[in-house]
This record gives structure tokens, sequence and C-alpha cells, in this order.
């Protein structure tokens, strides 16, 4: 080529450039994602804590975040927890921050703001905050291709009176939000804020603490609870793995004791074991139950759980397997030792005797130094059960503790709540194999006051603002009450209930006033249902409140609570709460744990009214 062609060639070039399209570099950038949460309800989220850190002063409050989980139903398009899982814990406060988006498609470079009012907030006061995010481009996160979203949020108004308030609250959150699953991956935080708090060495004084923390979350475990055949190996793997841990709590002489009640720990585990079909020859078990007849009577608790785990001692493997399979227990009788019958009694007179009698109610113990009269509605659901198992234990009860402590629960409870259309009759229908959603389904309703129990004293509710002081596993507690005083009622014979209750007629009255507060409290329970938090309480005595939902679900036999399939519910959350031990934390909380799992409470000889089809 000759030096003229190639400047030609070059000239045309250099002509032709003008006309060639030249698009900017940061719009080829802007990469889709559909912002919006879609999670099937039976589907439970667990986020757990990878790393935190204090960045602070050494006198600054270091990190203590824990975990996040939530059902489907629990969260809606946006990344918002329903209103009905309030008090929030902090973890979830944060969680909400980093999880919110537009609920829609989005492009990178697109923003979004929000303002949040966290009114009812665990061990802090209400707290306003203002949050912007931008989409900021699409990133991978454990392998998935994420839409990553970074937010600022910031302190805007808080309750200047309370004794502990936030008086700056500025966090950073860094999100990568999976819009192929609709879900959020996981979240890193940057919190530097400031909070007033009650000096503990001077009273009526405060001090300032600085918070400066770093954290990051992972979505940990995800599990379908509606996937039963999955789910069943879960369940038995968590099973095995706890019964072992649970061995692994027991002390060197051969107790598992729970602070000063070493009665009680003891035979709340022996419970657990047992339920979960370890022999009773078992020499751990034999020698667990020896050192029990050596251990004082302490509380009612302790008492009123080893009438508990006597009883199981006694159950047949075919009366166990029969009613977690939901059909008939056959023989059911307990055929107890001499020696064991003799130590039921004792147990039962000592229960029967330590009653506080002026209120009707049981204390931790008759006569406690603090307040004589004081009663709560834990301590004497325990001691019914407690006589439940004695009785089932061939002891005849007394009569005159029933009648009255029934009509005082029931004074007790909320006497007003919101009316709520209770679900009868549930039946879900199949699951379309490859997509969202079930076919049909069969229910009914039928309106009915939603009315719980708060730890003692009168119930509220306020129906302007709909605020209770009845909480999820205190309203256990008064379903149990209902129950078992309903079950120890029918079996009594006629001369021992006339004693209790007058006449029949007198008798029929309480049982229908005790059926019709009971349904309220179902109805409560149904309202605010969740197997991630104890409903109105927060994470406050978590795995207490499980075991309480097995007993009252167990007790009135009853699988869904309204649309809840409680027991799948419950299972998938423990499976994925399960520690790397194979416990749930202390031998306790473990013993709840595998109580639930294993549908550990005894079914009743003749069913109670709850308001369902069947009844």
């Amino acid at each position: 080529m000759t030096v003229k062609s190639i400047l030609m060639a070059g000239l045309l070039i250099a002509l032709a450039m003008p006309f060639a399209r030249v698009e900017p570099i940061h719009a080829l950038a802007r990469e889709k994602g559909d912002l919006r949460w879609e999670l099937e309800p039976a589907q439970y989220l667990h986020y757990a804590v990878e790393t935190q850190a204090g960045a602070g002063e050494e006198a600054d409050p270091k990190p203590n975040l824990q975990y996040v989980h939530f059902m489907g139903y629990e969260i809606d398009a946006s990344g918002r927890a329903a209103d009905r899982t309030r008090p929030w814990v902090f973890e979830e406060i944060l969680f909400q921050l980093a999880a919110y988006v537009p609920g829609a498609e989005q492009r990178a470079e697109d923003t979004w703001e929000n303002t949040w009012v966290f009114d009812k907030v665990s061990a802090t006061q209400a707290l306003d905050v203002t949050s912007k995010w931008e989409f900021k481009d699409r990133a991978g996160h454990d392998g998935a291709d994420c839409a990553r979203i970074v937010g600022t949020h910031r302190l805007t108004s808080a309750t200047p009176e309370a004794p502990t308030r936030w008086t700056r609250f500025e966090v950073t959150t860094e999100s990568w939000f999976d819009d192929k699953l609709h879900l959020l991956q996981g979240f890193k935080l940057a919190l530097r804020s400031a909070k007033q708090e009650p000096d503990p060495n001077a009273e009526g004084e405060s001090l300032a603490r600085n918070y400066a923390w770093d954290a990051t979350f992972k979505l940990k475990r995800s599990m379908d609870s509606a996937d039963t055949e999955a789910l069943r190996k879960k369940v038995d793997l968590a099973i095995f793995n706890g019964v072992e841990r649970l061995w692994a709590q027991r002390n060197k002489e051969g107790y598992w004791p729970y602070g000063n009640h070493i009665r009680g720990g003891t035979a709340l585990a022996l419970l657990a074991l047992l339920m979960c079909g370890e022999e009773p020859d078992d020499p751990r078990i034999t020698e667990a139950f020896a050192l029990l007849k050596e251990t004082e009577f302490e509380t009612v608790y302790d008492v009123a759980v080893s009438l508990m785990a006597y009883e199981a001692k006694y159950i047949s493997k075919q009366e166990r397997e029969s009613f977690l399979k939901g059909g008939e227990a056959g023989d059911t009788a307990r055929k107890l030792s001499k020696d064991d019958q003799a130590e039921v009694q004792r147990l039962t007179d000592w229960l029967i005797d330590n009653r506080n009698e002026p209120n009707e109610m049981w204390n931790y113990k008759r006569n406690h130094a603090d307040n004589a009269t004081r009663y709560d509605y834990s301590v004497t659901q325990y001691a019914l059960l407690g006589l439940g198992s004695a009785m089932r234990c061939n002891v005849k009860l007394p009569a005159g503790y029933l009648r009255e402590l029934i009509n005082r629960l029931r004074r007790e409870q909320a006497q007003d709540g919101p009316e709520v259309k209770r679900v009868i009759g549930y039946e879900p229908g199949k699951k379309k194999r490859g997509k969202r959603g079930e076919d049909k389904v069969t229910y009914s309703t039928k309106t009915v006051k939603a009315r719980g129990w708060s730890y003692y004293t009168a119930t509220s509710y306020n129906r302007d603002t709909g605020d209770t002081s009845a909480y999820g596993s205190m309203t256990c507690a008064g379903i149990t009450c209902l129950i078992s005083a309903l079950d120890i009622a029918g079996n009594m014979d006629e001369d021992t209930r006339r004693d209790e209750f007058g006449n029949g007629a007198q008798f029929k009255q309480w049982v229908r006033d005790a059926e019709a507060s009971l349904e309220g409290g179902l109805t409560w329970m149904e309202h605010w249902f969740s197997i991630t938090r104890n409903p109105n309480h927060g994470r406050g005595w978590y795995y207490y409140y499980l075991y309480g939902v097995e007993r009252i679900y167990m007790l009135a036999d009853v699988r869904y609570a309204g649309t809840h399939d409680w027991y799948h519910e419950g299972a998938a959350a423990l499976a994925c709460l399960q520690d790397a031990n194979g416990g749930w934390g202390n031998a306790v909380d473990t013993s709840f744990a595998l109580l639930f799992l294993k549908k550990g409470t005894v079914r009743l000889r003749k069913p109670v009214y709850t308001g369902s089809p069947k009844d």
C-alpha cells in the first residue's frame, strides 16, 4: 500500500467518526433488579450473625447480636415485619433497615426512602428513623447473583423523657438481595449511635453509652415447613442429637440443675428423655429418680414436674407411639411400683398442701417470703399438670381447689378483645408441584373475641389502640389451666364432683363458662400466632413458650392454629435453631425443645370442647 492510499484511508475513518453512536458507560451499567420479597407462608428463614465487633472505646458496650428469624407470612413484599411480630428485638430493627426494598422492579442508581416509627421495641424506647437506599449494582454473594443495596439510616425523633433513650442513631447497611429467590441473602451494618441509660451504680442518675458496632448477617438456614418428608428427617436427627446433648449436660453428681432448682431441672430432663423414648430401666434414669427421692421439695415447679416425670416413666411404648400418630392409645393404665406409687402420693399431698389458699392459685411455695398471697398462672398451670399426672397414676384427688381457681382465672382473663373470625375445621389443599400456592382449602369461620392472659392479676385490653397486656406464654398458661381443670373435673367420681361443684346444673354451668373462656384464649393464640417469638413479648422465654404451644394444642387435640400447622412450623424453627453441640442452650431449654419436637404432652383420656366441628 502506498503512502497516498494510507493517508486516504485514515481520512475516510476520521470523516466517519462523528456519525458513530457513542453510549455513556454508566448507562450500560444500569442493571435491573426485581426488588420485591416473595415467600411461601410456610417458609422459615434464619439469619445468623457471621461476624460482629466493637469499634469504640473500651468502656463502650460490645455487640451481642444473635440472630433474626421469620416465617414467610411475617414479612411483606417490601421486607417489613408484620405488626403482630412486635415488640421487636434490636436485631429485627436492624434487619428491617437492611431488608427494605420498593416492592417493584428497579435499576442500578435508583433510590428510595422510608420513614419508620418503631413504637414497640424490646428493652428500649420508641424511635423514629428516616432511611435512604440506593441500588448500587449487581454483585455476587455466596454464589448468588444479587442486587447490592446501600442504605443510610438516622434518628429523627425519640421519646425524650424515657429513662433509656437513643440520643443519636446512625446506621449504614449494605445488603445483597437475591431477586431470583426474592429474599435477602445477607447484609452488613455499621452502627454509630449513643444512648442515655440509668446508671446502675447511682440511683436516679444516668450515663451516656456510645455504640460503635460492625456486624455481618447471613441467611444461614431456610426450610419449607410444608415439606413433610424433609422435615421428618430433620426432626429425627434433631431429636437424636438433642437427646445426646441432654445426657451430656448432666453434672457429675447425676443431676440437671437449673440455678437453685436441682429437683426441677432434673425432673424436666427426665420427662424429656422418657418422652423421647429413652428406656425407664436405663441405669442413668434409675439413678436420677433415686437422686430425686433424696432431694428436698423446694417449689411447686419442682414437685409438679416430678409428678409428670413419674407418669412418663410408666407410659408404654404402644401408648406413646399411638398418640404421636393420633390414634387410640389402648391401655393407658399406669401400673406403678409400690415405692413409686408412695412417692407420687407424697408429691401430690405436698402440692395440694402448698396452694396459696387466700387466692385459689399457686405460688412458687406457700407463704413465700416476699408475699404470702403472691401467685401466677405459670406456676398454677404446672400445679394442675402435676395433679393431672397424679390422677392418671391412680391418686384420688380431693375436692376444693378447681371451681374457684377457674372462676378467678376467667375473671382475670382480658374481658374484651378484638373480634376475630376464628378459623374452624381448616383443611389445607395439596401443594402444586413446582408452583407457588395450594389448591383450594376448606374451612369455616365464627366470630369470637380474642382474649388472653398476662403473668398475674387482671389482663388489660384497650379497644382504641388494640394494646393488651396479654402475651403468648401466659395465654398458653391460662389455656393449660382451663383444659387441665376440665380434664380433672371430668374424671372425678360423682361424690367428689358434688363436693367441688354442688349439683349437676351448677357443674354444667361451670363447664360452659370454662369452655367459653377457653375458646377466647385459643382465638387469641390464633390471632397473634407466631412460632418465631413469644407473641407480644419479644424473645422473652422463647423455648418455654414453644413448649406451651405444643402443650395446649396436644391437650386440645388440635392440628391447626387457625391456618397454621403449629407443629410443622415450630419443628422447622427448632431444627434450624439447634446449636453445633446438638442442644438449644442450657438443659432446660433443650428439654423444652425436645418436648415440642417429640410432642411430649400426654393426651387427655376424654376430649374437651375447643369450638371445633368434631366437638
